[in-house]
């Protein structure tokens, strides 16, 4: 297991609660909008609704862009590396991952722009399906005792080592 991906893994959890936390409690309890500048209410008060607030949401905004960017490259050099394990005739190269960039721009446009109950909708639904497909054609197509042995394993090895792996931060490496 790579270490430092669990750790990532576990600290971006920790960081949605928290402010999922902060943000639940000022919107439910205190009546305030549910914007990243709410959370700021117990540290500067009012001044939310002034200037600062103002910053707030716009640094929020742009860092959420910069990792909506990185997730979307990581992605697409992934996607191109399957594809080009798939089919030899697929080169890695940033030509194929302008056009897949732009392939997957447009599945979330229009996703967006044809709303919550028609676009999000499907293309969950569209995943989900695709998942499932994924995962039984891998199950039932391979050696299937030999994949339940290594769930349960796996699992075991998990649930041996989550307090090691949970405080290992490579300090003495």
């Amino acid at each position: 297991m790579n270490v430092t991906l669990f750790h990532w893994g576990i600290h971006g959890w920790i960081v949605y609660v928290i402010v999922g936390l902060l943000l639940a409690f000022v919107g439910f309890r205190q009546g305030l909008p549910m914007t990243v500048r709410s959370c700021f209410y117990p540290l500067i008060g009012r001044k939310i609704f002034g200037w600062m607030g103002d910053a707030v949401d716009i640094l929020s905004v742009v860092c959420t862009m910069f990792g909506v960017c990185t997730s979307l490259g990581l992605g697409v050099i992934q996607m191109n590396t399957g594809f080009n394990r798939l089919w030899n005739r697929i080169e890695i190269t940033t030509s194929n991952q302008i056009i897949i960039i732009w392939c997957v721009t447009a599945c979330a446009t229009a996703s967006v722009v044809s709303g919550l109950k028609v676009g999000i909708r499907r293309l969950s639904e569209i995943c989900f399906i695709l998942g499932m497909f994924l995962m039984l054609v891998t199950f039932f197509f391979q050696d299937t005792w030999h994949i339940l042995n290594v769930y349960v394993q796996s699992v075991g090895y998990y649930m041996q080592w989550i307090i090691q792996l949970g405080f290992h931060t490579d300090a003495f490496a």
